[in-house]
């Protein structure tokens, strides 16, 4: 994926895998559910999936059982093999970027997201810690290309501490290693406010990837202010279930806009 090219990267929200040590558990429907949704975006345009175990709730902190990691990198690896001309990437909620890098590695996906990086926040799972220097030395010692996208400012979180955003970014960027920092709102599909993220990138000089809220709506407002996006619940067909398949009229109209911007 290339990050200088202002990538629109869609969501592919998988089932839950909770009930997958039943003998009903139908692995075959799990993945139909997430590769329709793949090659809807695939159609649509975008330049990245990204896929993410979202309703696979209570999340686990930092590492989820080997029967969801086989799980997961079976289905990462059979989306891959569908739709070979786009990106995809790994995010393994709550924070499993361990995990999420060695599926990436081994199946040749581009990149992961991992929510907490550097410092530590209070969670609906507890406090959790960054885990920069974990999954760096891990990419080195697997000799891995992926890209590290890196949430500051965390959803369904509240840091521990007095960093500032700009300095969260700072030290994911150069302290943790991090290709790309995520900013989002405080919860899925809300939107950081258009003040906070202009005076992020005055602040800065860097532009982030916006992580929740960008809509079809807004998009044009916050498009000179970004690096990128992760869309995923404003494109469902029903927006209010987030169980909703993507809806390829809504995800074709959004890359249409998005790409007018990236022709000014």
């Amino acid at each position: 994926m290339d990050l200088e090219a202002k990538p629109a990267i869609g969501m592919i929200h998988l089932p839950s895998f909770e009930s997958s040590y039943s003998p009903d558990f139908k692995f075959d429907e799990a993945f139909s559910i997430s590769l329709a949704d793949a090659l809807t975006l695939k159609q649509a345009g975008f330049d990245a999936i990204l896929i993410e175990n979202f309703h696979d709730i209570p999340f686990a902190k930092t590492r989820i059982s080997d029967s969801k990691f086989l799980l997961m990198s079976k289905i990462v690896t059979k989306i891959i093999d569908a739709v070979p001309a786009i990106a995809v990437g790994v995010n393994i909620l709550r924070n499993a970027c361990l995990q999420a890098l060695t599926i990436a590695t081994m199946n040749s996906a581009s990149f992961i997201r991992c929510n907490i990086w550097e410092g530590a926040y209070v969670t609906d799972q507890g406090i959790i810690e960054g885990l920069a220097e974990e999954v760096v030395r891990e990419k080195q010692l697997l000799n891995s290309g992926v890209l590290i996208l890196a949430d500051v400012g965390v959803k369904h979180a509240t840091p521990l501490g007095q960093f500032s955003l700009e300095e969260a970014t700072r030290n994911a960027l150069s302290r943790g290693g991090a290709d790309a920092v995520i900013l989002s709102g405080r919860e899925t599909g809300s939107l950081l406010s258009l003040d906070s993220l202009t005076q992020f990138v005055d602040k800065t000089k860097y532009k982030p990837i916006l992580g929740s809220g960008v809509t079809v709506e807004n998009v044009d407002t916050v498009f000179p202010h970004i690096s990128g996006v992760i869309i995923g619940s404003s494109l469902k067909y029903d927006t209010s279930n987030l169980h909703s398949p993507i809806d390829l009229e809504k995800a074709t109209d959004f890359m249409s806009k998005w790409n007018s911007f990236k022709e000014i």
